[in-house]
């Protein structure tokens, strides 16, 4: 009665899936003839009706079925160097380090009679190479951040996007703020230069009603140049470029272009200019506002970038353009209008003849500057200026500067 009353476990008393009785018995026979097959191979043997090798496994286990290797052991040991042989060897190598492995093994078999291979030769130098000549130290990465908005922007070319419709390359050009993580601006150009930075700082400063402390760019051709060196005096931004083929120093934004791409460009079968152009800001305010940062506690970037308080003055936005400017050199007109530049003759106007003028480059082109005013410019300087010296050929026999409304200049008076 009381062997009635116990509890008894439920369910089945065997596994559902375990195998047949005569099925593990071929298993079992199968192993024991051939104790140095696999249990693919054995799998293999027993075909289509054949258990998984995962349950051949099982039952060699249960059963105590040892797979045997397939290689006879060793009967003797190996081998080796004795140490008169490695010192002479070594001595050698230090004596004459200029022969290699293939000369060194032969001189010490032919002329001491020592055995010796030229890839234990070879091991034997760069041992003794690394020993004289220690590997530097793995560097120490230093992680930065600034403390506030705006303090520092990272700017930078995304050079990856090959346009369907134009098969030419577009570039995306963005300057994130160090502290926040966030876009302060983002824009796809086809043809960038210098002045397509300085007008994206520009931008910038506008949008977000601030002037940076600094701003750090790579030593691309667009970021490297005196309208642009100019521009961050005159506004007093620091300029700052990162070291030569180290793009760590901007790893921020690097990173962050790897999102770009997965979130945003890799989202389409085929990458059109005004497709892409006209879905960007809604990608950035996505990125700003939206998705989280890890490095922010999983918070969008738009919550550091409110934390700024400290306005720029109204009118120095106004008229920020006037401080991208920087003076190209001074030349004297000949007696009929004409100026020298890139080997040819420039026209400025017989107004002007026999007198200085004062070359200056800013955003619209190349001005000339007489008495304190603008009286010409040239508007497609830049692409002159591009060109390589062995394209200069290519240039028209003349060159002409277009006259441009007297007004007095404010960019002399700061030059004064």
């Amino acid at each position: 009665m009381r062997e009635a009353l116990n509890d008894r476990a439920r369910g089945p008393k065997r596994p559902h899936n375990r195998l047949a009785p005569h099925r593990e018995a071929g298993v079992i026979a199968c192993c024991q003839r051939h104790p140095t097959l696999s249990s693919y191979e054995v799998r293999e043997r027993l075909g289509d009706d054949a258990p998984t090798a995962r349950t051949i496994q099982r039952i060699r286990r249960r059963c105590d079925l040892a797979r045997l290797p397939k290689r006879a052991p060793a009967t003797r040991l190996a081998r080796r160097l004795t140490s008169e042989t490695v010192q002479r060897a070594a001595s050698l190598i230090q004596e004459r380090p200029y022969l290699g492995p293939e000369r060194i093994a032969w001189d010490l078999q032919n002329g001491e009679h020592l055995t010796i291979s030229p890839s234990t030769v070879k091991r034997l130098k760069r041992k003794l190479h690394e020993a004289m000549y220690p590997l530097p130290a793995p560097p120490v990465w230093r992680f930065y951040e600034r403390h506030h908005p705006h303090s520092l922007w990272h700017g930078d070319f995304l050079e990856k996007v090959t346009l369907t419709d134009l098969d030419r390359t577009a570039y995306q050009l963005t300057l994130m703020d160090d502290y926040s993580r966030g876009y302060v601006f983002c824009d796809l150009f086809l043809d960038p230069d210098m002045r397509t930075t300085v007008r994206a700082l520009i931008a910038a400063m506008r949008q977000w009603r601030v002037v940076p402390n600094a701003v750090v760019f790579d030593n691309g051709a667009s970021f490297k140049g005196r309208l642009l060196v100019a521009f961050c005096q005159h506004v007093g931004i620091r300029l700052i470029h990162s070291a030569v083929h180290h793009p760590q120093t901007n790893g921020k934004l690097e990173r962050a272009f790897r999102d770009d791409m997965k979130d945003f460009y890799r989202q389409y079968d085929e990458w059109m200019l005004e497709l892409l152009r006209s879905n960007l800001p809604a990608y950035i305010h996505y990125r700003n506002a939206v998705r989280g940062h890890r490095a922010l506690g999983g918070k969008p970037s738009i919550t550091r970038l409110h934390e700024h308080d400290r306005w720029a003055p109204q009118e120095v936005l106004d008229r920020l353009e006037s401080f991208a400017w920087h003076e190209v050199k001074r030349k004297a007109v000949d007696r009929y209008g004409y100026i020298p530049m890139f080997g040819r003759l420039a026209y400025v106007g017989r107004a002007w003849k026999e007198r200085e003028i004062t070359l200056i480059e800013t955003l619209e082109g190349l001005e000339a500057h007489a008495e304190g005013q603008c009286v010409a410019v040239m508007r497609d300087y830049w692409k002159y200026r591009k060109r390589p010296s062995w394209e200069w050929r290519t240039i028209p026999p003349r060159l002409y500067f277009r006259p441009y409304e007297k007004t007095t200049c404010p960019r002399i008076a700061v030059a004064s």
